[in-house]
């Protein structure tokens, strides 16, 4: 038997995530496998504070395998120490040819019990929600099963004693599959966060890992397949030596630094997205300006700290204005229709000539853009409201 820890959608998270360090690196002394299913980076004031720095440390000293997610490439391309990260595996990307460290479609981890194939893939969904400039370069495919099943017999041929799919796809896209007979009968899955964590049917499995650092996914496989699948959460307790405390120290400090006081706090995310909306129409000059509540994780006390303001809103996006003539109404319905939780602010109630946005939101929706000028982000919009309150 072969046990295998998973993380997955991560998102630096630390310092809540660091008892699921440690009993990631206990599980690794006693000869578990380690593996990443996407999203290891980005997502927090920790990221804002360590610009990946730490977050690649942690991957090389405690990971055997890392599948992208949509928020990883740009962190994968910047590697300080590309030699010392363990290599990145996805059959239906491929990197620029300047991608500084190593690149496979799958490969066989030699456990203590069991060599463990590990065929990663990426969905188009996660894919194409990266920023362009972001995947420039790279090169997708779609990862159907012929692609999967070619990959994992390779493996099989390389010796591996069982092979498993790490995706960065999401839990029901990952369960709809095995539902039609996917070519791997474990999955490990992340993206698209659900309530959902763990599917099995006739001795197929997709499995998701808790989020954000609160614990871990832990599977013991053996050749016919896993013998137990078990979320664990980790809270915080007594922490072993793991080289974390002066950055946790210096993340305390850096993330305390007051920005300003709001006339009020703002109770939940709608209610910052509102207020964003109002502050950027008018700050830009638009007629109108719509934004993704999803943008934001939460709302914001009255005196608001930098890590407030990131754990607030930890994804920047430029402001943008569309081009071409378009009905606001329209634009919302297009949205949500894609699932995006969309408000808007509009000058008046005619149709708006100029519609301004974030620049995610206009590549979500497939519409061309221009920067506005002088260039503004959602970051500094939401800082200029802390600082001088409506």
């Amino acid at each position: 038997m072969q046990e295998l820890i998973a993380t997955g959608c991560f998102h630096s998270g630390l310092p809540a995530g660091r008892a699921a360090l440690q009993a990631i690196r206990s599980a690794k002394a006693a000869g578990a496998l380690v593996v990443d299913a996407g999203d290891f980076f980005s997502g927090s004031a920790f990221y804002a504070f360590s610009h990946g720095r730490v977050e690649e440390r942690l991957l090389s000293e405690l990971y055997d395998a890392v599948v992208p997610g949509n928020h990883d490439l740009a962190p994968l391309m910047g590697l300080n120490d590309p030699v010392s990260f363990p290599p990145v595996v996805c059959v239906n990307l491929r990197p620029p040819a300047d991608f500084p460290g190593r690149w496979v479609g799958g490969l066989v981890l030699p456990g203590q019990g069991l060599r463990v194939g590990i065929v990663g893939s990426i969905a188009r969904q996660a894919f194409e929600a990266i920023p362009v400039h972001e995947r420039a370069g790279f090169t997708f495919c779609e990862p159907t099963a012929a692609l999967v099943e070619a990959e994992a017999d390779r493996l099989r041929a390389a010796g591996a004693d069982i092979v498993i799919g790490v995706s960065h796809t999401g839990f029901l896209d990952s369960v709809a599959d095995q539902e039609v007979g996917w070519p791997l009968h474990v999955v490990v899955t992340a993206h698209c966060h659900s309530p959902w964590s763990h599917w099995s049917v006739s001795g197929r499995h997709v499995a998701k890992p808790p989020a954000g650092g609160s614990g871990l996914l832990r599977l013991h496989l053996t050749p016919a397949g896993p013998a137990r699948v078990t979320q664990e959460a980790c809270r915080s307790g007594a922490q072993a030596a793991d080289g974390l405390d002066a950055d946790l120290a210096g993340f305390e400090a850096w993330g305390a630094e007051p920005l300003g006081r709001l006339s009020e706090p703002l109770p939940d995310r709608r209610s910052v997205a509102h207020l964003v909306a109002r502050e950027a129409c008018a700050g830009l000059g638009a007629d109108a300006f719509m934004l993704n509540t999803f943008t934001f994780r939460g709302g914001l006390p009255q005196t608001v700290t930098r890590r407030d303001l990131l754990a607030c809103a930890p994804f920047d996006s430029e402001l943008v204005f569309l081009d071409g003539s378009h009905r606001l109404e329209d634009l919302t319905e297009r949205a949500r229709a894609l699932g995006e939780d969309v408000v808007a602010s509009r000058v008046s109630q005619s149709n708006p000539a100029a519609i301004a946005t974030t620049g995610y939101l206009a590549e979500r929706l497939g519409l061309h853009s221009r920067p506005s000028r002088p260039p503004r982000t959602l970051h500094g919009t939401l800082t200029d409201l802390v600082r001088e309150p409506s």
